[in-house]
């Protein structure tokens, strides 16, 4: 059953080429060279205009056709565990203090638990969330994220699939219609196997609008009409239904592609009723949310590979890491606690949320803000 989705497509993708370049391309072919032996001709195009149509409906067709098999066949993309490093972090979840202070660490947990958490717009808190490793994290505690079924902790943006049965970074939403999860990887792919979809369909309604009106002339030929008019009506109709659906469809991903979501973000987190899941979105979003150009930049590569179906590189998984120092961290968090900082060294035990003011230390720094 799996395979029934991409086999209808290539059907489908099949019978529209077929029958625009046998009803459509290859009668004007003929009109020109005047082989046709009946020369009956519906529309008697200049050399120019049908090499032109000719080599740009096949350009976008060959490269639709190479993201369809990219998409298809490319992984998602899955956590790493190549090297010893990528285990330490992914299997064992030793990421404090090996990959994050256990600072940074609390922080991002006081953040996600507060809804009203002051100062979360600041630019000095976007830039320690963009730094730390793994900010997107569970319930309202802020523990990090770990798969029960693939016994992996998740990087950020990872999600478990049912249907493949594997975490996927990135992870989008799982496409019958390629057999195959939407992920990090593959993402690029998918979008331009929506936009040359939507290319070629377009193609098809132009190009073929002028026999789609010589369809309709009287009927001589019961045959003619069976074999060469009939098909031309219903694939420019189920063209015209598919470009529609496809524009609607690209459109919906090209935003989310500018706006830095994901189809299960957008759905499954920003549109949450639960406000700590909204809130947990919003805290993660800031970390690879750079504005519409640079996440553009990010799913697409470099300008100039835009619209080829190159990855643009990278791991997937977000986990760049500096570690902040402390007095970075008295100048990124807005709150009362921040004159704290000096206080955490040697008392361990005070390098957990809400421990500070057992120890008195919350007096302390009223003193230390009102001297």
């Amino acid at each position: 059953m799996s395979c029934a989705y991409p086999f209808l497509v290539i059907v489908l993708i099949s019978s529209i080429y077929g029958v625009f370049l046998a009803d459509n391309l290859l009668p004007q072919i003929h009109a020109l060279s005047g082989k046709d032996p009946e020369e009956d001709y519906f529309y008697q195009p200049g050399k120019t205009e049908v090499v032109l149509v000719f080599v740009t409906f096949h350009l976008l067709f060959s490269l639709l056709i190479s993201c369809f098999v990219l998409a298809s066949q490319s992984g998602p993309g899955y956590i790493p565990t190549e090297n010893e490093q990528d285990r330490t972090k992914w299997r064992e979840g030793d990421f404090v203090p090996r990959y994050m202070t256990k600072m940074e660490d609390n922080l991002v947990k006081e953040i996600i638990s507060d809804l009203n958490y002051p100062g979360m717009a600041t630019p000095k808190i976007k830039e320690l969330l963009r730094r730390i490793p793994v900010v997107e994290r569970k319930k309202k505690y802020g523990d990090h994220r770990h798969c029960g079924s693939c016994n992996q902790y998740k990087p950020d943006r990872t999600h478990h699939c049912r249907v493949c049965d594997r975490c996927i970074l990135r992870m989008d939403h799982h496409c019958p219609w390629i057999s195959n999860c939407v992920g990090f990887r593959n993402y690029k792919y998918f979008l331009l196997l929506l936009f040359y979809a939507t290319c070629c369909t377009g193609f098809v309604l132009g190009g073929m609008f002028r026999r789609l009106i010589y369809a309709f002339r009287p009927i001589i030929n019961t045959a003619d009409f069976l074999l060469e008019d009939l098909p031309v009506v219903i694939v420019w109709l189920i063209s015209l239904f598919l470009f529609v659906a496809l524009c609607m469809f690209l459109s919906f991903h090209i935003n989310l592609t500018l706006s830095a979501m994901s189809t299960i973000e957008l759905r499954e987190k920003k549109n949450n009723d639960d406000p700590f899941v909204v809130h947990r979105f919003k805290v993660a979003h800031i970390k690879y949310d750079r504005g519409w150009y640079s996440n553009l930049v990010h799913v697409l590569g470099p300008t100039w590979t835009w619209f080829l179906p190159i990855f643009p590189g990278g791991d997937g998984t977000y986990s760049t890491y500096n570690a902040l120092s402390y007095d970075e961290y008295r100048k990124v968090k807005p709150t009362i606690a921040t004159v704290l900082c000096p206080c955490f060294e040697g008392k361990p035990e005070l390098n957990k949320p809400g421990a500070a003011s057992s120890y008195g230390a919350e007096g302390e720094a009223k003193a230390m803000l009102s001297a």
